[in-house]
């Protein structure tokens, strides 16, 4: 067989690996017969110069370095030694393997835009959705000259909201496949309302939609326009879609956010093309550009070796101290029970969280008689009737249940579903639980509390029995579980069999500080990248969710002596003896630390029930004859028009998904009238009190309900109307406002900066003359002697403004003067 080129293009992302090989048309056949045959390659197209072998996606999972050396080893072995390869690598770990390799590394802008232009000679607009990546790219490319020009592009920032590995991680959350949400979006009309502007947020979102018991498929059709939504705001702005659209990256194999996409970009089907190769396209551009570049064979064999022996020396932590965790395991609450004729008498606690789910059942005593820890799976509904019946084989004709209690974010929906006698918050519930474990097994009363579940983090400092402080994780999912087994999922380990070993056999942990979830992965990428062993990584992330956690949930509050460290998290041994590590001080996980909740549930239903002496409201453990249905309505209480579930048990209405629990859930057990009824309503009405305008300036002056409004309002009114202008003001703050400043925007600012711009173009609907919208540089200071800034953000409001309005007749009617 004589020799042959062969022109390979090799792109590394985040998430995944993927090859493509083009063999001129006039190469030997019996080559093209051999990759045609081999197992890398799973499709094969002819194109005009060119035959296209394209590679199956590899999953890095934490080895991007390896994953090129197999690749490349595995396409080795199918030519012959005399074949000429050339390579060129893309993607966002590309780099590195270039530079081992001694090819040239191609920007992936570049690479994309090439390989699109091959498939769709005509396309003018890429628009790309990766692993942690998202992309706009407008292009005009000559099929005569091969001429490409880049005219216009634009990524996303650090946020990852709109990229692949979100959605990948939310579809295993609810434990299913993502090939299959397609399916799942289009077998459903309903849409569970989720943000976009943060995956954090997003995925609380999901939580709490999941808990209002919204399907899997309506959920994730949410997770899809919200992904397109972001995508939108933060990449694609206002930037003019030129036919033809051509849509690629990983995401673009998701039907849900096809259609999404066409929906909310106004798009046909026939207009939004996703081409066969959608993934493969950055490494059919460098295939194509790879003409100059020759790879050497013998570099791809020892690559990960000539790369560790490069690494500089990172600054690293101290090593995990587990001598200082308590692991009391030979100490329990398990009952002895005594077999009789008579049923015993228990009580039921549930602790129904975003990612588990926990029941246990306690004797008369308060010993546990059994218990169960399993995950939420995005169907608290389905979860709970399938554990309870668990244990009507089990245990229904040996117990008798006289009180229910229930805690977490669905104990409302399930204290209704399973007839529950005590409902309470998980601080009462945690609270409860540890301190009946430490006073019975330890004779010792809890000072302090760490609770760290799959979506939420909890502080609880404790005087004498009596909660004395507390706190919760408010957004930022850095210091929770379900974190920690995301990370452990991207570097190809389990989280309950390797993460605690690999981390704690770690003798030189990296550093990572306590930041976004979003940054955090990016280290890890980083460090992966750069070869750190994989037990450096674990040891660092669990430092980091510590240090986070205590960092912004304890937040510099009083640490007692005896601290208890309860949750699902709390079974990892890395996390524990990294508390250990920075505290310095006896961290204790006590027996039954993942069900705590649902046993101070259980207590709290004992102590509610001795106190009645009534029956217990227990629909049983077999659930299967309950009537139970669900429907959405939109409460019109305030501007808000929160999605609220009606759920009908046995007849019975019930409500949950609304914010205030004002108008559906609050229900009145005293008769006694607060002194001011609505102290909020009575601020708003003093805030908006019209002052009568005099006749003069014909001319309407818009002011935003956003930003220093609130304080200001009053004195700004009062000039406007003094000159003889009409004050105009936006509406409340509702969806609509909000999506028109996220389109707005062209950078990524807070919310209510984003909320800003919606109000503006708000008043510009109202066809008002001008926008007031003041320069406002600083304010009366509180304490003498010191100064008193706005943020960066607010003083700068009206520029970007400015910058945002594309219409210069829209600029000039914005009044931004400076005040100081």
């Amino acid at each position: 067989m004589s020799s042959s080129n062969i022109y390979l293009g090799l792109d590394i992302g985040s998430v995944s690996a993927k090859l493509i090989a083009l063999l001129p048309r006039t190469a030997d056949p019996s080559l093209s017969e051999a990759l045609r045959n081999s197992n890398l390659f799973v499709y094969t197209e002819n194109l005009t110069y060119y035959s296209l072998f394209a590679s199956k996606v590899v999953k890095i999972l934490g080895d991007p370095i390896g994953s090129a050396q197999r690749l490349l080893e595995c396409f080795i072995e199918t030519i012959e030694p005399s074949d000429k390869i050339h390579l060129q690598v893309t993607g966002s770990q590309g780099k590195q393997i270039a530079e081992l390799l001694n090819v040239p590394f191609i920007n992936e802008f570049k690479a994309i835009s090439r390989g699109v232009a091959e498939l769709v000679p005509d396309a003018r607009t890429v628009l790309e959705i990766g692993g942690n990546a998202s992309r706009f790219i407008k292009i005009a490319f000559d099929p005569t000259t091969k001429e490409l020009s880049i005219l216009d592009y634009e990524r996303n920032g650090e946020c990852a909201a709109g990229t692949g590995s979100f959605i990948d991680q939310q579809a295993a959350r609810l434990r299913f496949n993502v090939e299959d949400i397609g399916r799942l979006v289009k077998e459903t009309d309903a849409t569970a309302n989720i943000a976009g502007r943060c995956s954090v947020f997003a995925k609380s979102d999901m939580v709490h939609a999941q808990q209002r018991g919204y399907s899997p498929g309506a959920i994730f059709k949410g997770l899809c326009e919200a992904v397109v939504r972001n995508y939108k705001g933060t990449v694609l702005r206002q930037k003019e879609l030129l036919p033809k659209v051509v849509f690629v990256g990983g995401v673009a194999a998701n039907l849900g956010v096809i259609e999404a996409m066409n929906r909310i970009l106004d798009l046909t089907s026939d207009e939004l093309i996703v081409p066969s190769l959608h993934c493969h396209v950055g490494a059919l551009g460098c295939a194509i550009l790879a003409e100059s570049s020759r790879l050497k064979a013998e570099l791809v064999k020892n690559m990960k070796y000539r790369y560790h022996q490069k690494i500089t020396p990172l600054s690293r932590s101290h090593k995990l101290e587990i001598s200082l965790v308590r692991f009391p395991k030979e100490k329990s609450l398990n009952s002895k029970l005594i077999q009789n004729d008579r049923p015993i008498k228990a009580y039921l606690g549930l602790d129904i969280g975003s990612v588990s789910t926990n029941l246990v059942l306690l004797d008369q005593q308060g010993r546990v008689i059994d218990e169960i820890y399993t995950t939420t799976e995005g169907r608290p509904v389905e979860v709970v009737q399938r554990e309870l019946n668990k244990w009507n084989h089990k245990w229904a004709d040996q117990i008798e249940i006289i009180g229910v209690g229930t805690t977490g974010s669905g104990r409302e929906l399930i204290g209704e579903l399973v007839g529950a006698d005590a409902i309470h918050d998980e601080i009462t519930a945690h609270k409860t639980g540890a301190s009946f474990v430490a006073e019975t097994l330890f004779n010792e009363q809890v000072e302090t509390i760490f609770e760290i579940g799959g979506q939420d983090s909890k502080f609880i400092a404790i005087e004498n029995g009596v909660v004395v402080d507390f706190a919760m994780n408010e957004a930022c999912a850095a210091g929770t579980g379900s974190f920690l087994e995301e990370q452990a999922t991207k570097l190809g380990i389990s989280i309950k069999e390797d993460f605690a070993r690999l981390a704690l056999s770690s003798t030189n942990p990296v550093q990572m500080g306590e930041r976004c979830t979003v940054f955090m992965e990016k280290d890890v990428s980083s460090y992966l990248q750069q070869g750190i062993p994989k037990e450096d990584i674990s040891a660092g992330l669990a430092l980091a969710v510590v240090q986070n956690y205590l960092n912004r949930v304890v937040a510099g509050r009083k640490i007692g002596n005896v601290i208890y460290f309860q949750g699902g998290t709390a079974y990892n041994k890395a996390v524990a003896a990294a508390f250990a590590t920075r505290l310095q001080k006896t961290i204790v996980v006590p027996p039954h630390n993942g069900v705590i909740g649902a046993i101070g549930a259980a207590l709290l239903a004992k102590q509610k029930m001795d106190e009645l002496q009534q029956p217990s409201r227990f629909r049983g453990f077999d659930l299967s004859n309950v009537n139970f249905s669900i429907r959405t309505i939109t409460c019109k209480g305030c501007s808000n028009q929160c999605d609220v579930q009606e759920c009908v048990i046995n007849g019975e209405k019930t409500y949950w998904g609304d914010k205030c629990s004002e108008r559906f859930r609050k229900k009145r057990k005293i008769n006694r009238q607060a002194v001011i009824p609505d102290l909020f309503a009575l601020y708003q009405q003093l805030l908006l009190q019209e002052i009568p305008s005099s006749n003069g300036l014909d001319i309407q002056v818009g002011i935003p309900r956003a930003m220093y409004f609130y304080d200001r309002f009053p004195f700004w009114q009062a000039y406007f109307v003094g000159i003889g202008a009409k004050v105009v003001l936006s509406d409340s703050t509702h969806r609509q406002i909000v999506a028109q400043g996220r389109e707005l925007c062209i950078a990524e600012p807070c919310f209510p900066i984003i909320v800003a711009h919606g109000h503006v173009l708000n008043l510009f609907d109202k066809q008002v003359d001008y926008v007031f919208v003041p320069n406002l540089i600083n304010a009366e200071p509180n304490l003498p002697g010191r100064e008193s800034w706005y943020c960066p953000w607010g003083q700068t409001l009206p520029h970007v403004l400015k910058s945002a309005l594309k219409d210069p007749r829209l600029v000039d009617r914005i009044l931004a003067p400076i005040v100081r």
